[in-house]
């Protein structure tokens, strides 16, 4: 082998070690996702879930489950971009009520035992000024299911 030929097979099979590591890497990440499916909605908000569908359905209304709030929300502070999408990018809202054209009618929360605490008052606070900001009720309600078609009657008679 001349040193012209060694000048290139040499960074040539550096190449090839560099993607055989990178392909075996790969393989192995892939084998070993750390994920595992699990339900949408908690047993509670399911319980909730199925009252508010067959309501809705009689209004032809929409429900979202688990909706992030980036997803309907966008950062009106050019200058601040990151710090206001960092209140809202890993939060969510337990429906949102769509029309059928998917106009956003209104948000709601369903309030269990853990929205006492003064993180989550904190949080709850927080969506219930950015939902009067976006002119956009927001509904709590509380997880008590003996109330449930009740406080939904109620929610629903405001909005159509």
């Amino acid at each position: 082998m001349n040193t012209d030929t060694m000048f290139f097979a040499v960074p040539a099979a550096f190449l090839a070690l560099g993607a055989l590591w990178l392909i075996l890497k790969r393989r192995r990440f892939e084998k070993n996702y750390p994920y595992e499916k699990k339900m949408l909605l908690t047993a509670a908000e399911y319980r909730f879930y199925r009252i508010l569908k067959e309501r809705c359905d009689h209004y032809h209304l929409l429900i979202c489950p688990k909706v992030r709030m980036e997803d309907f929300l966008y950062v009106t502070d050019r200058r601040n971009v990151n710090k206001y999408r960092g209140y809202i990018k890993s939060r969510h809202i337990d429906f949102i009520l769509c029309d059928r054209d998917l106009h956003m009618l209104a948000g709601l929360e369903l309030d269990d035992a853990s929205h006492e605490a003064r993180a989550a008052a904190k949080t709850d606070a927080l969506k219930n000024n950015i939902f009067k900001k976006i002119g956009v009720p927001l509904y709590r309600i509380p997880a008590e299911p003996a109330q449930y078609r009740k406080r939904i009657e109620e929610m629903l008679r405001d909005l159509v």
